[in-house]
């Protein structure tokens, strides 16, 4: 009792006393929380960069907090004494210190001296708040210590873990970056086979050399062939002087020997991808494409409008393979034939002349008779091909697209009336093959395409005037975006046929079509006519930049048309 007497009393710690200090501890935690909870939002939504940025910072704070809690909890213990003293009045806490108060209490009870039970009680509370006081303080500081050494793990993991998918990120972009750059070394190896394919078939170069040298000796021998039979029979000389190309005549001019040579060499040709060539000097399009480039970022609404008109496509970054193999020696190869004078190929073909794949791109062939001819898989892309027969040609996946096509045949031809030596006592239909042509952006003014095996046959975005199908299987055929002036279908077969978006001249097309098509094969149903402007159908290249508005009108009328797919094209 003596620690109590010394001095003035001071009254021990109330129940408010107490309700203050759960407040300040609770408040405490909420800040903690509120601390904690900010750093998390703020991480989330700024993600480790910031991180990152106030690592340094972070890591001071942390310290710093860490250092002086654990500083103050080592005053605390070692002034413990003093300030207990001061602020409940008792020094010590101990469990015994609890017996001597609670004796007091018990005896002042027994002797009924209230001042000596209300000095005990006194006593016990003051040691009480004391010791609890003491237990809180180093609960506070214990808990402090453990949560921020527990923060600063959670945070170091968060940043481990932030690194972590950083790095991760990092990562997958160099992978995507390898894979790419994987894709262009596969890419540059296959252009290096293709390549060294192209190297090979360069000495077959040498032999076409070869060839054109003795077809010039061939020429020679026609003109003075003509020369002899003008002379004999006194006309006019149409070959050699004042002529510009005489007409080798295969059988007579050429011999056997060069004959097979031509053969032999357009068998060893073999089709190979080439590097595409990024400008084209024959193909308009084109060339309008690269001047626009010029005044592309002046005038952007300009150049898209053209674009998609045009049907323009950027060219690669990187040169690129072309799409499919072909052969520019097998196309080197009929060129210097079509420049010799040869017309009529059936002789030739008869012998095994194979053109297919040939890479025959804005090609003119004009008089030519290709009956029977090997030419599946061949360019003509932009080709000008007038008065030109290819009845029984095999032309499965030709291309013609945006070429103009007038007074062609394609047609079936029974062998009897087939040209020599294809001729045979035999009524069959010779066939001709065109499965898979692809006839895109094309004109096509007098084409016979009558009794021709044409499944998936492409006319997108072509303009057909008087071109007739009668008699051919079409299945599957696209019109999609076709200018049909004038056409024929009688009899042919139209299962899976697309018109969409063509543009006819006659407000009975479909009904007309129905009627003309082989039995159950053209699906009426599936399409609808509603009337156009001449604007629209004019708005195909095809048909304003190698037909013309006022030909259209000539040949069709006034009025148009346009057809709408409004069901399943598949049977």
């Amino acid at each position: 009792m003596s620690e109590t007497s010394e001095g003035e009393e001071r009254p021990g710690p109330t129940l408010l006393d107490l309700g203050r200090e759960r407040r300040a501890g609770g408040l405490m935690t909420v800040l903690v929380f509120v601390f904690g909870l900010a750093a998390g939002v703020l991480m989330a939504f700024s993600g480790y960069a910031v991180l990152e940025e106030s690592a340094s910072l972070l890591l001071t704070v942390f310290l710093t907090v860490i250092f002086f809690i654990t500083f103050l909890g080592a005053l605390l213990y070692i002034l413990k004494g003093p300030i207990t003293r001061r602020v409940f009045g008792v020094a010590g806490t101990q469990l015994e210190l609890f017996a001597k108060p609670l004796d007091e209490v018990a005896s002042g009870a027994i002797q009924r001296d209230l001042d000596r039970v209300s000095a005990a009680s006194r006593m016990l509370i003051q040691i009480a708040m004391a010791r609890y006081a003491w237990a809180s303080t180093r609960k506070w500081i214990i808990g402090a210590l453990t949560g921020l050494i527990a923060a600063m793990a959670a945070l170091a993991g968060t940043a481990l873990l932030f690194k972590q998918n950083e790095l991760i990120e990092h990562e997958t972009r160099l992978l995507e970056e390898q894979n790419a750059k994987i894709e262009l070394q596969n890419e540059l190896l296959i252009q290096d086979v293709q390549l060294a394919e192209a190297e090979r078939n360069a000495q077959i170069a040498v032999e076409i050399t070869a060839i054109a040298q003795l077809l010039g000796g061939a020429m020679t021998r026609a003109d003075e062939r003509e020369k002899s039979m003008a002379s004999a029979s006194g006309q006019p000389v149409k070959g050699g002087v004042g002529s510009f190309r005489p007409v080798v005549n295969p059988w007579l001019d050429l011999g056997k020997p060069l004959i097979m040579r031509i053969t032999s060499a357009s068998r060893a040709a073999k089709p190979y991808r080439f590097l595409d060539a990024p400008l084209r000097a024959h193909d308009d399009d084109d060339k309008l494409r690269v001047a626009m480039e010029t005044r592309r970022a002046d005038l952007p609404a300009s150049y898209e409008r053209m674009k998609k008109t045009w049907g323009w496509t950027d060219p690669p970054e990187v040169s690129r393979l072309i799409d499919r193999a072909a052969s520019p020696e097998r196309a080197q190869l009929l060129q210097v034939l079509i420049s010799s004078g040869i017309e009529n190929y059936e002789f030739l073909n008869h012998f095994g002349l194979d053109l297919s794949f040939a890479h025959a791109e804005d090609t003119d062939l004009t008089g030519l008779t290709l009956q029977g001819a090997q030419l599946s898989y061949a360019s003509f892309d932009r080709a000008r091909v007038l008065d030109t027969d290819f009845a029984g040609a095999q032309l499965e996946n030709a291309r013609f697209r945006k070429a103009r096509l007038e007074r062609v045949a394609f047609r079936g031809l029974p062998y009897r009336q087939l040209r020599a030596p294809f001729q045979a006592d035999d009524p069959a239909v010779f066939m001709t093959a065109v499965n898979g042509a692809d006839f895109s952006g094309s004109l096509l003014r007098e084409v016979d395409l009558s009794a021709v095996h044409g499944s998936a046959t492409r006319f997108d975005g072509a303009t057909l005037v008087a071109t007739d199908f009668a008699g051919s299987d079409l299945s599957g055929a696209t019109f999609r975006g076709a200018v049909i002036v004038s056409a024929g279908f009688e009899g042919s077969g139209l299962r899976s046929v697309d018109f969409d978006g063509a543009h006819v001249f006659a407000e009975d097309f479909l009904d007309r079509l129905a009627e003309a098509a082989a039995p159950e094969t053209f699906r009426r149903d599936r399409f609808r006519q509603v009337e156009a402007e001449m604007a629209d159908a004019m708005a195909t290249v095809s048909a304003f930049s190698m037909l013309g508005e006022a030909q259209a009108r000539e040949l069709g009328g006034e009025r148009v048309w346009r057809i709408e797919r409004v069901g399943a094209i598949e049977d």
